[in-house]
């Protein structure tokens, strides 16, 4: 089963012609001509679309909630930030087909109102950069983006704005200040973007995959995406599959496939090694034991391994564990905004430890001080990258796969 990949040609991104030939656009025909605005809503609510840049929020509610704000002014952003490493989805998606990401984009703020519209590009995506702008340059030639749209009373402007590749400025709020031209930190909230985003005005921040899914749901119907996947996790997913595989890549699969079955469908472990765990959803992700790969990741609050934003990392036996957990809190430490002292602090004096761990310097003291940051960490931060930052930690102790961490 496809829907975001479908279509994708090897050697170059779709152009418009492409995109037109292919049926695009038709469904931004659709909600302009044929749907009132509480269908669509209604149709997203119905296919239970969860934001698929990892925190699996769902789509229908906030865009509902953004309608229902009586204002002059509202915004619509795509978050294409990707800054989580090992996750390569977003950007291939914007080289592959940025017409998907747009069609969606328009068709959302067209629902909840808003008449301003942004991409928020990591700014090291250059590739994907040239294409989305023009992407956005061959929709205004043809009356899809600007003045009276397809001859609508609809009127949208869409431009880039290029980040400076920030992990933090993944977090919505973070985001917005970006734009803002404050500084790439997080918001208190509430109030939510849907009350008060950007400039003040109601928001809505939806990941680039995530708009990707629209027009399919608008053509197809929220039922028929509902029923692909799981219930508490419908539709597909975009898995990017990296590290002791024999085939690394991006692999759109329905979200009811296990761990197991994930690796196997990039081919399997490597021949001449024997799999050591498997982390899910980047470096932020669950580390998973060998025993639990037939756990099914899913954006279910229950879920045992959350799915994040899609990324597989497999890990082998012939890799030093120590070094990775170092390469990992090094990410965090580097990444933190220095918002709050818990974080920019913590992840310092982590590193600090876990550089003793590599070195074999690591002893008792350390290893208290370590159990007391982990603590610190996961419940005191002021955003949930300080959570993030050890979330694979708390695995690796709870796993026994470190003898001094035991």
């Amino acid at each position: 089963m496809k829907i975001l990949t479908k279509n994708w040609k090897v050697e170059k991104g779709l152009n418009l012609s492409d995109y037109f030939n292919l049926g695009g656009y038709n469904s931004l025909k659709k909600v302009l001509i044929k749907i009132k605005k509480v269908q669509i809503l209604e149709e997203i609510k119905k296919s239970n679309l969860l934001g698929r840049g990892g925190a699996g929020f769902p789509v229908g509610l906030k865009w509902e909630r953004t309608f229902e704000k009586i204002s002059r002014q509202k915004y619509f952003i795509c978050n294409l930030d990707e800054s989580e490493p090992g996750n390569f989805k977003d950007k291939t998606l914007a080289e592959k087909n940025p017409h998907q990401i747009i069609e969606g984009l328009i068709i959302g703020a067209y629902t909840v109102g808003a008449r301003q519209a942004f991409i928020y590009l990591n700014g090291t995506f250059k590739e994907a950069g040239e294409q989305l702008q023009q992407a956005i340059e061959d929709c205004y030639r043809e009356n899809l983006l600007g003045k009276n749209i397809l001859g609508s009373d609809f009127n949208l402007d869409l431009e880039i704005f290029y980040g400076a590749g920030a992990y933090i400025c993944g977090e919505e709020s973070a985001l917005i200040n970006s734009i803002e031209g404050k500084r790439g930190e997080p918001r208190k909230k509430p109030p939510y973007p849907c009350d008060f985003g950007l400039f003040g005005k109601p928001t809505v921040v939806n990941n680039a995959e995530t708009l990707a899914n629209i027009s399919w749901i608008i053509e197809n119907g929220g039922g028929e995406f509902l029923k692909i996947g799981k219930p508490d996790s419908p539709g597909t997913k975009l898995f990017s599959i990296d590290g002791a595989v024999k085939n690394p890549g991006l692999y759109e699969v329905p979200m009811n496939n296990n761990i197991e079955k994930l690796v196997e469908i990039a081919g399997g472990v490597k021949a001449g090694t024997e799999l050591n765990f498997v982390q899910v959803g980047g470096s932020s992700g669950r580390v998973v034991p060998k025993d639990w790969l037939t756990e099914i990741p899913s954006y279910s609050r229950e879920a045992e391994i959350p799915v994040g934003s899609g990324s597989i990392l497999v890990i082998s036996k012939n890799q030093d564990i120590k070094k990775i957990l170092l390469s990992w809190i090094n990410f965090f430490q580097r990444e933190s905004c220095g918002k709050c002292v818990p974080c920019r602090e913590g992840t310092f004096r982590l590193q600090q430890i876990l550089e003793r761990l590599d070195n074999g310097n690591f002893n008792d003291n350390d290893r208290q001080d370590l159990m007391k940051l982990v603590w610190t960490l996961d419940n005191t931060t002021f955003c949930p990258l300080g959570k993030f930052s050890v979330v694979a930690l708390k695995d690796v102790i709870r796993h026994r796969m470190v003898k001094e961490l035991s």
